[in-house]
Order: C-alpha cells, then structure tokens, then sequence
C-alpha cells in the first residue's frame, strides 16, 4: 500500500465519488478507479460500497481511512516543518568558538537576531574550545568561530575580522621604548599564555617557533584580569588582542607593544559546513556575527 493509495481513500471518503475526488488528485476518473481496484486487491477487500451514485466506505474502508488519516497527518507535519526549516521559521544554531571567553558579545547579538528568527534557538558550547571543525563535520555544532583555517572541501570559513595582537607590559618596561619588538626580544622574559598546548598560542606559531626562540619561562593563565595584575607586578609579559586590553590601559599601569616590524594579526572566521540549501538564518546569524564579534568579543590573545 502506498500513500497515493492512501490519499485516493481520504479524498474519495470525503468527496463520495471518484469524479469529485479527481479535482484534487489531478488524476482521471479511469486512473482513479485502477488505484482503488490495486487497493483493494491487495488487501483482499472491498473498501467502498455503491449506494446511489455515491461511495459509501465498508468497515474495512474505514480502518484503511482511519490509518490513513493519521499517517497524512504526520507527514503534512514533517513536510511543514523541513519547510519552515528551511526557510528559517524555527529551528536551532549550535555555537562554539575557539576560546571560551568569547562570548560577552553574545546578549546583543540575540536580541538582534531574535528579532528577525524569533522561533530559531541559540545553544552554546562553552566547553569546545578545540578542534570545533571536527564536531560540525560530525554534525554536532553548525558554526564555529575560530581563527585556524583548514582547506576542507566540506567547510567554508566566512571572514569575520581582523585583529593585531600586541605584547603587554608594565609602565617602564624597556620595551616601552622600542616601536616594536622581535622574536629574540622574548628569550629573557618570563611569558604568559591562555592555555597550552604551544602549537595553538599566537606569539608562538607566528614569531617565536618560525625563529627558534624559546622564552626564558612560559606560564599559562586562563583569566584576563589575573594575568594583567601578573604583568603590572613585573612578573612576566604576555600577547593580546589589543582592542581587548584598551580598556585596561588608563590609570592602570599597563602598555602596548607591536610585535614585529610588520605586526601581528590574526583573522577570525565563521567555520561552517558547505550547504548550497543552508537554512536561512544561518546565514543571518553570520551576518550577525561580522557586526557583533569584531571588537567586542572578549578573547585574549592565546586562545
């Protein structure tokens, strides 16, 4: 039994012919009539009786009816609900980022985006702070934000922004004095990082490695405000975004350096699975994230 066979019986129940059945089947009389012969000799049983002119449904037609009312239902259901899917009505983003801390900028982007997708929910992963392409390759995020870029035939990295990373050091540090410093700057100095391991950290996979330069200590130090008390007190430099130590530079004793002659920056993108038919407000929601992310998320430098 198929679902046409299942649709003829509704229709033909409701309209009591097979003629005013075929206004809304598309099919004619004679087409009709085969269907309900190929039912009914399937089932070994008659579904309709002809009672003047009209088709009146046998107590098999009405468990075949009663069944196929149910079964049209759920997939009118589902079929309505891959479309408002689609078309962004409802339906659910899954959001990482590269490091933890990147979500003070997450308040105002809800508001925005929820005024557009009201029905769409945001759930954050706070915990997945690497290798966030795997999990959207296995499908268990959407999007990630990150600053590594893999060549995966299967993801697309949206450009979010650009941010250049600067050395921070107290008031009267020698380097203070420097218009920038280098790599070999950072073999005497005692330097903090987010979190290991090395291979992930800025300063490290872009300036120290390529040199060879291994600092005199590295100390790893995940909360922003600790290690700026760290850094004031002379005990250690560390490299950050430097629109996200701004706000700590007045009265606070605190400097920036550029590193390297020609700076150091990072891009940050939107990591995504390659999807010609994403869902609308997919696509929003990076458009959303290019106004709220660039220089307002609060990740340090390390990350």
């Amino acid at each position: 039994m198929e679902l046409r066979h299942l649709k003829l019986v509704r229709e033909v129940a409701d309209k009591g012919s097979l003629t005013k059945a075929m206004e809304n089947l598309y099919l004619s009389q004679s087409a009709l009539s085969h269907q309900l012969k190929e039912i009914e000799t399937h089932l070994g049983a008659q579904l309709f009786h002809r009672v003047n002119k009209k088709l009146i449904l046998t107590g098999a037609g009405q468990i075949v009816l009663d069944s196929a009312k149910k079964i049209l239902s759920e997939i009118d259901k589902t079929e309505n609900s891959v479309k408002k899917y689609v078309n962004g009505d409802k339906g659910l983003v899954r959001l990482a980022t590269q490091c933890y801390t990147c979500y003070h900028w997450l308040p105002t982007l809800m508001i925005d985006f929820n005024k557009e997708f009201p029905k769409v929910d945001i759930e954050i992963f706070p915990g997945v702070t690497e290798n966030p392409d795997k999990l959207i390759l296995d499908g268990e995020l959407d999007l990630a934000i990150t600053s590594d870029h893999n060549d995966h035939p299967a993801l697309t990295y949206t450009e979010l922004f650009r941010d250049e990373m600067m050395v921070v050091v107290p008031t009267g540090h020698a380097w203070t004095k420097k218009p920038y410093v280098e790599a070999e700057d950072f073999r005497e100095q005692n330097v903090f990082i987010h979190s290991y391991p090395i291979e992930s950290v800025t300063l490290f996979n872009q300036v120290l490695m390529p040199e060879g330069v291994k600092p005199k200590k590295v100390m790893p130090i995940q909360v922003t405000d600790a290690v700026l008390q760290m850094i004031k007190a002379g005990l250690g430099v560390q490299v950050m975004a430097s629109w996200m130590v701004k706000p700590y530079l007045t009265d606070n004793n605190l400097e920036l350096v550029p590193v390297t002659k020609k700076g150091l920056y990072r891009t940050w993108y939107a990591a995504h699975l390659n999807q010609p038919e994403a869902p609308a407000y997919i696509n929003n929601f990076i458009e959303h994230l290019k106004c709220n992310v660039g220089g307002v998320c609060e990740c340090d430098g390390d990350c």
